[in-house]
C-alpha cells in the first residue's frame, strides 16, 4: 500500500507551519517532543529547520515504554548528528525526569539573563516553544511545565493574534500554540510505525497489515520468545506466513467467535494493544536505523 495515496498533510498543517515561522524570532528554547518507541518516525524535519540558531532540546517522551539502553543509543544518535543541544528522556505521563528538564531550562534562562544584563537590560524573559507531531505527549508535557499557578500574559504585539503566552514563572514564558505538524510519509516504514504505536487512528491503514508488520519487526529484533510467552505460542505456530501467527494467537488464547470460528480481529487488536502497553517488552520500532548507523561506522 502506498503512503502517498493518503492525505497526510491537511490545510491546517500549513497554517501551523506559517505560525511557527512567524513566532520563531521570539523563541529562545525549542523543546521537540518525540516518542521513545519511534524517535525518528515521530520527528518532523520542518521543526529542525525552523529552530536553527535556537537552543534545541529533544525530549524523548514515553521513556517508560523502552529499555534504558535503547534510549541511550538514541541520545548518542541525536547528539552525534547535531540534532539537539540537549537530549533528555522523560515521561510526561508519570513525571519521570521532569525536574531535570526544569534544571536545563533554568540554566538556559540564567545564561540569557546574564548576557542581556551585560547589555544593560534589567528585565529579561526567556521564551519556550514545545513542538512535535500529534500523540507524542506534547499537551501533557505543556501541562507539566505550565503547572496550576501559571497565568496568560496576552499576545505579543506585531505577531499572530490568538497565540497565548503563558507565564510559567518570573522571567519564563511559554508560547501555547494550538497547531500541530505531521511529518511527510513517503516512507512506508514511517506510516506503519506510527500506526503500530497508536500515533494515528487504527482505521488509517489496514489493521491486519499493521499487526503483521509488528510481528515481522519482533522476529527481526529477536523477540520471538516475547510472543511465545505472552500468547502461549509453540515453535510450530511460527511456520508459514506472518498472518498465520495472528491466527495461532487467536487459537492459543481461545478467541472464538459465535459459530466456533477463530476471532482473528480480536487477536489483531490484542496484539497492538499489548505492544502499546509494553506487555510485549519495552522496545522501539526504529531499531533498524541504529543498526544501519552502526554498519556505516565500520
Amino acid at each position: 500500500m502506498s503512503m502517498t495515496k493518503i492525505n497526510w498533510y491537511p490545510g491546517h498543517m500549513k497554517k501551523t507551519k506559517d505560525m511557527m515561522k512567524e513566532n520563531m524570532p521570539l523563541i529562545d528554547i525549542v523543546l521537540e517532543v518525540v516518542d521513545a518507541r519511534i524517535p525518528i518516525s515521530s520527528r518532523n524535519p520542518d521543526i529542525a529547520t525552523f529552530s536553527k540558531n535556537k537552543k534545541r532540546i529533544i525530549v524523548i517522551n514515553k521513556a517508560d515504554l523502552v529499555e534504558k539502553e535503547e534510549i541511550n543509543q538514541w541520545r548518542d544518535y541525536f547528539l552525534k548528528h547535531n540534532d539537539a543541544d540537549e537530549v533528555l528522556e522523560l515521561s510526561a505521563e508519570t513525571g519521570f525526569n521532569m525536574r531535570k528538564l526544569y534544571s536545563i531550562i533554568d540554566k538556559v534562562a540564567a545564561e540569557k539573563k546574564e548576557r542581556m544584563m551585560k547589555k544593560g537590560l534589567r528585565k529579561v524573559n526567556t521564551r519556550l516553544m514545545v513542538a512535535g507531531i500529534p500523540n507524542v505527549g506534547k499537551s501533557r508535557l505543556i501541562n507539566r511545565i505550565v503547572g496550576k499557578n501559571s497565568a496568560g500574559v496576552g499576545n505579543m504585539p506585531g505577531y499572530t493574534r490568538g497565540k497565548q503566552w503563558i507565564r510559567i514563572k518570573e522571567g519564563l514564558e511559554l508560547l501555547d500554540t494550538p497547531g500541530i505538524l505531521w511529518p511527510k510519509f513517503e516512507d512506508e516504514r514511517v506510516g506503519f510505525n506510527l500506526a503500530i504505536s497508536g500515533a494515528i487512528k487504527d482505521d488509517i491503514l489496514p489493521i491486519d497489515d499493521v499487526a503483521c508488520k509488528l510481528i515481522d519487526k519482533m522476529m527481526k529484533y529477536g523477540l520471538k520468545e516475547n510472543l511465545k510467552s505472552r500468547y502461549k505460542l509453540l515453535e510450530e505456530d511460527f511456520e508459514g506466513v506472518t498472518g498465520n501467527v495472528i491466527e495461532n494467537i487467536a487459537k492459543r488464547m481461545q478467541m472464538i467467535q459465535k459459530g466456533g470460528n477463530l476471532n482473528v480481529h480480536q487477536a489483531t487488536l490484542t496484539l497492538l494493544r499489548d505492544y502499546r502497553a509494553a506487555k510485549l517488552g519495552k522496545f522501539g520500532l526504529d531499531r533498524e536505523l541504529l543498526s544501519q548507523e552502526a554498519k556505516n561506522e565500520k
